[in-house]
């Protein structure tokens, strides 16, 4: 029996030729569905056709999309609003070269966002503590919004995220410029001492994203396809759904940092009374999944005002501590109910406390709105330091900086930057000293303040870069110090 082999060319034929003959029968099928569906109105069969079309029509995403597309507004028609929303995710998932039927998909998908009416005043600020789900305090996060104009004349909802962990010294700030009328972001800045520094400009069909590490800048220009909100504006977006138990929506989120355009599903579990330092409330608890690996949990205030009251956020917990008003030109006062000092501090700032354990010392984080340093400010009982009144403010300065050197052997001092002064009437000493710190070069602000039983010490921590903007920073709560 002779055999012979297929030739290269016939073999492209019949290649050719069998896909055609796929393509032809997927179509037929998918026609054969929608007569199902709209004709004879059998949805479940027209189900059953759906997914044999995109089983079988791998080879034609454009025909297996539209297929997807169908089987999801099936689901619709029948009421099974979880299945709808799935198969909808699917399509936007597996098919996003499809924009058109992704497009469509979102718009129908079950929960579709709308927002509501603006649930805050202008000023609002909302302060959370973070601590580890030990209990450990470890710092502060601090949301705020404002009305302003952008720089185009556009009148914007500015808000403003700071975030600030005192047990490791890392900072963030983030702001959002957003459309007063429709809430689109218009630009964004996300900054982080570790991670780095990202701006944002938007348009109505695309980001342009600019992303700033080691002095180089790189641009990244993403399309959009539909209309998205800033990651840095999620918790304000949050505040104006309609949150109800039960209630589903998918966010459309650019996450500027690492250029990543996400849907988080969010979904309002049940409502719960939660005590936090800033009292009870009832809440909306709101889960949130983050490209389905990472969950995040949010409670917010089952009013009218939705504030957020506690977050829990893979590994660390917040809880709202204060809602205050804070206008251009207020004052941020601090009391020290140790010892009694007072500060205050320009609009934008905020005092974070240390737990208070050693009834011979006190602490506390000054967090500037820009996080230009990293500002502390201790006092500690002269007895606890071996010190003694009639010791001159420098030559208590000198003392604390031995124990300072004595735990980094690269702390060094300048030693002709040494000022005598006074502070709310006491004798004031400062100076500047240099280290490394995780190989990279920190330069130190110092005042002491001598009292009669304390030594009070304010070290602001920066670079040479923001020295001088530190400094000057830093000097105006300094100058606001008075001790009883």
């Amino acid at each position: 029996m002779l055999t012979r082999k297929l030739t290269p060319v016939l073999l492209a034929c019949v290649l050719a030729i069998t896909s055609s003959t796929y393509a032809q029968a997927a179509s037929e099928l998918l026609e054969k569905g929608i007569f199902t569906e709209e004709t004879v109105g059998d949805l479940d069969k027209a189900i059953d056709i759906y997914k044999q079309v995109v089983e079988e029509s791998e080879a034609n995403r454009k025909l297996a999309a539209q297929a997807q597309l169908r089987l999801a507004m099936c689901y619709l028609k029948k009421g099974q609003d979880d299945e709808a929303t799935t198969a909808f995710e699917k399509l936007i998932e597996n098919y996003p070269d499809q924009k058109e039927l992704v497009a469509e998909a979102r718009d129908h998908m079950p929960g579709r966002l709308v927002i509501g009416p603006v649930a805050w005043e202008d000023g609002e600020v909302m302060r959370l503590g973070i601590s580890l789900p030990t209990g450990m305090k470890i710092g502060t996060f601090i949301w705020s919004v404002n009305q302003a104009q952008a720089d185009a004349g556009e009148d914007v909802w500015r808000m403003k995220t700071r975030r600030y962990i005192a047990i490791n010294g890392s900072q963030g700030v983030s702001s959002v410029d957003a459309n007063k009328e429709d809430f689109r972001p218009l630009t964004s800045r996300f900054m982080h001492t570790i991670l780095g520094e990202t701006n944002a400009n938007y348009s109505p069909k695309q980001v342009e994203i600019i992303s700033i590490a080691k002095g180089e800048d790189t641009t990244n220009a993403i399309d959009l396809e539909v209309p998205v909100y800033d990651n840095e504006q999620a918790v304000y977006l949050i505040r104006r759904l309609p949150l109800e138990v039960g209630y589903k929506t998918t966010l459309p989120i650019m996450a500027t940092f690492g250029s990543q355009r996400l849907d988080i599903p969010i979904t309002v579990l049940e409502k719960e009374t939660l005590t936090v330092p800033a009292g009870e409330f009832e809440c909306y608890k709101v889960d949130l999944l983050i490209k389905n690996v990472m969950h995040q949990t949010m409670w917010f205030s089952a009013d009218e005002k939705k504030v957020l009251v506690k977050l829990n956020a893979e590994g660390i917990v917040g809880e709202l501590i204060a809602v205050e008003m804070q206008a251009a030109g207020d004052v941020v006062e601090y009391t020290d109910s140790k010892f009694g000092f007072t500060l205050s501090a320009p609009t934008g700032w905020s005092f974070y406390q240390t737990d208070q354990t050693n009834p011979t010392e006190s602490g506390v984080h000054l967090v500037d709105p820009d996080a230009t340093a990293m500002n502390l400010l201790d006092v500690d009982t002269l007895e606890s330091l071996e010190l003694n009144a009639s010791q001159t403010p420098r030559e208590m300065l000198e003392s604390h900086l031995k124990r300072m050197a004595q735990h980094r052997a690269d702390f060094k001092t300048r030693d002709d930057s040494w000022v005598e002064h006074t502070v709310g009437g006491r004798p004031a000493v400062s100076l500047y000293a240099d280290f490394v710190d995780q190989g990279k070069p920190v330069v130190v602000y110092i005042t002491a303040i001598a009292g009669e039983t304390t030594l009070t010490k304010f070290k602001t921590l920066t670079t040479s870069d923001k020295l001088d903007k530190a400094k000057s920073q830093i000097d105006t709560v300094i100058a606001t110090y008075k001790a009883k």
